[in-house]
């Protein structure tokens, strides 16, 4: 729990310095996924003129190349319509989910399986949305440049718009191992032959009744674990519109799925 505290932490406070963030600068984002922080000095009819926050050179920024600029009033400005920044509503992008086992950072290979997972559920309960295919959401996150570590640089109403979507799924799935639960069983199987055992043989096969006897034991070891899954939405303006987190019941070591699905249906996105 304490672990999940400390998640959600960071999570409030990239939200706040995001927000903190858009409401001192005005920031342009161009159409390769890139932006630029700071103040919005004039609209020329080609270009843009931008000085960086904390600087003094004024650069020339080209129209063509900008995706919106969300102004420090929070007014939002498009350019290049035909990338479709608009052409959104009801489409849903899932990132990938962020995993940690054992208070480490797991497996890009893991974090991607959840992803998958993730869309499965919501996809088969997805009523009027379209929830983007999670090969497409990391293409289109790899062509602007955003890698795992880069997610925090940018807005979830930013990432909203070069995925082309009106809402993303942001999570976080955290499995650390606990106790060990032992099992452990004996039998004794006994025959009665009335057979005499053969004088021939080394030992005796037998007791001296003519009873088999035999035992047995059995043991085994399981490892538990407990999982905790934090679960976030935002829509493309990058309000919050739905954030939760939950520890599983179960104690195996894939008791994320059982859990997501919990969240899933407790989210305004899946449909009955």
């Amino acid at each position: 729990m304490k672990k999940t505290l400390h998640a959600s932490a960071l999570i409030f406070l990239f939200i706040f310095s995001s927000a903190f963030l858009q409401a001192q600068n005005d920031i342009i984002l161009k159409i390769d996924g890139t932006e630029m922080i700071g103040k919005v000095n004039a609209i020329e009819e080609a270009d843009i003129k931008f000085t960086y926050q904390n600087e003094t050179i004024d650069y020339t920024v080209p129209k063509n190349k900008i995706s919106k600029i969300t102004f420090a009033s929070g007014r939002v400005e498009f350019y290049n319509q035909s990338s479709n920044l608009k052409d959104h509503h009801n489409k849903v992008a899932i990132l990938p989910f962020a995993f940690i086992k054992n208070q480490d950072d797991g497996s890009i290979a893991m974090s991607k399986k959840i992803q998958q997972e993730t869309f499965t559920v919501f996809n088969s309960h997805k009523g009027m949305l379209t929830f983007q295919d999670v090969m497409t959401t990391n293409r289109l996150l790899s062509k602007a440049g955003i890698g795992a570590n880069d997610e925090q640089n940018y807005s979830m109403g930013e990432l909203c718009d070069i995925l082309g979507v009106e809402y993303v799924i942001q999570g976080l799935v955290a499995v650390e191992a606990t106790s060990q639960s032992s099992y452990s069983s004996s039998n004794t199987n006994i025959q009665t032959n009335n057979k005499k055992p053969a004088k021939t043989f080394v030992g005796k096969l037998f007791d001296d009744s003519g009873t088999n006897v035999k035992s047995g034991s059995y043991s085994s070891t399981t490892q538990n674990y407990t999982t905790t899954i934090t679960m976030n939405i935002f829509n493309d303006k990058g309000d919050t519109i739905f954030t939760k987190d939950h520890e599983s019941f179960w104690e195996t070591e894939d008791a994320y799925k059982i859990t997501l699905t919990y969240l899933a249906k407790r989210t305004p996105l899946y449909t009955k």
